[in-house]
This record gives C-alpha cells, sequence and structure tokens, in this order.
C-alpha cells in the first residue's frame, strides 16, 4: 500500500463513519440510552482517525522506496541518459543503499548482543520491484557491554562432547530469529539474508 492509496482509504473511512453517525443521530432516542451511544460513537471516531498512523511505521521504508523510484524515473522519461543523470541516478541509489545498511545496523546492535563489521545490499533492478532488497549480507562480531535482553548468538550450554555442533546449531537457530527480525521489518524474505559470524567463542 502507498502513501496514496493509505490516505484514500483513511479519508474514505472517516467520512463514512460519519455519514453513519449523522444517520444514528437523528434514530437516536433522547435519555440516558443517548449518552452511551454517544460515548461509543466518540471510541469509533477516536480509533478511525488514530489506528492508522500505526501503519505507517512499516510504511517508512516503502515510503522511501516510492521516493527512490520517482527520483530514477524522473530522469529517464525515455531520452538517452547523459552522464549528468547517469550520475545523479548513482548517487541516489548509493544513499538509498546507505540509508538501508544504517538502518539494518541499527536494527541488530539494537536488538541483539553484536556489532555489524559489514553490511551489504543489493536492490532489484527491475521496472515492478526496483529499489526492492535482492540481497543483504551481513558480517557479525563481537559487541562489548551486551545485554541479557538481546539475541544472543554466544549463549549456548558449555558441554565437552560435541561443544563445536553444538556451538553451530545455536548460531544457526539465532541467526534464524535475526533473519525473521528483518525481514519483518522490510518485508524481505529471509532467504535473501545471509548473516556470517567472526565473532571470537568466549572458549577460545
Amino acid at each position: 500500500m502507498n502513501i496514496i492509496t493509505f490516505l484514500s482509504s483513511w479519508l474514505k473511512d472517516i467520512v463514512i463513519l460519519f455519514i453513519l453517525i449523522s444517520i444514528a443521530e437523528l434514530a437516536m432516542p433522547n435519555g440516558n440510552m443517548k449518552k452511551y451511544i454517544n460515548m461509543v460513537i466518540g471510541l469509533l471516531i477516536i480509533f478511525t482517525i488514530v489506528s492508522p498512523f500505526a501503519k505507517l511505521i512499516k510504511m517508512d521504508f516503502n515510503l522511501d522506496k516510492a521516493v527512490f523510484n520517482y527520483s530514477r524515473s524522473s530522469n529517464s522519461n525515455g531520452e538517452p541518459k547523459n552522464n549528468f543523470y547517469a550520475e545523479q541516478e548513482k548517487q541516489i541509489e548509493k544513499v538509498y543503499k546507505e540509508k538501508i545498511c544504517r538502518e539494518v545496523t541499527a536494527l541488530i546492535e539494537d536488538n541483539t548482543d553484536h556489532k555489524v563489521l559489514d553490511i551489504k545490499v543489493d536492490i532489484l533492478n527491475t521496472e515492478e520491484h526496483y529499489g526492492e532488497i535482492d540481497n543483504l549480507n551481513i558480517i557479525l562480531g563481537n559487541k562489548e557491554n551486551s545485554s541479557k535482553d538481546k539475541i544472543s548468538i554466544d549463549n549456548i550450554v558449555p558441554v565437552e562432547i560435541n561443544k563445536n555442533q553444538n556451538h553451530k546449531k545455536t548460531s544457526e537457530d539465532d541467526f534464524e530469529s535475526l533473519k525473521e527480525l528483518i525481514g519483518n521489518s522490510y518485508s524481505v524474505n529471509k532467504d535473501k539474508i545471509n548473516i556470517k559470524n567472526n565473532e571470537k567463542r568466549k572458549d577460545e
């Protein structure tokens, strides 16, 4: 859903609600019951006006993508690109990718006990899906002052037998949780997210 569709749907819901309220007020009986009905109507109005804004959190990334696509299309309206427009498009794409990398880095470091050592993003170049994340490659490292409330890849129970296998399995499970977190935040398939662990194990 783009921003235009979002606003159109929101305004339409508000108009429909006020039409229904007007009809209800005409048929509403006088007395104590009217007070309770007015209270319910007030709650409906608040819910209708406020609830759509919760969707804007997930729309932020889509809005960035829409602006990115618009900037790209406005530079290429069927005419051969000159060096200026080609360079401008390259810079727009670079800024867009850097923004995604910064946001994903903040998401990981705010929600896990790990530091992002390196992150690279590839985007789709097809007309229909231009700007969508195609691949996300992340390398994690050690982070000081870790918190117990965050996802931790080093959270394993010490055992002497099959220690390497247990460490690998725990890391894979935590990687899956981290991929789901990123995938849900950016509407990208977790199979397109690659995470490597460059951390030193605590028992080494």
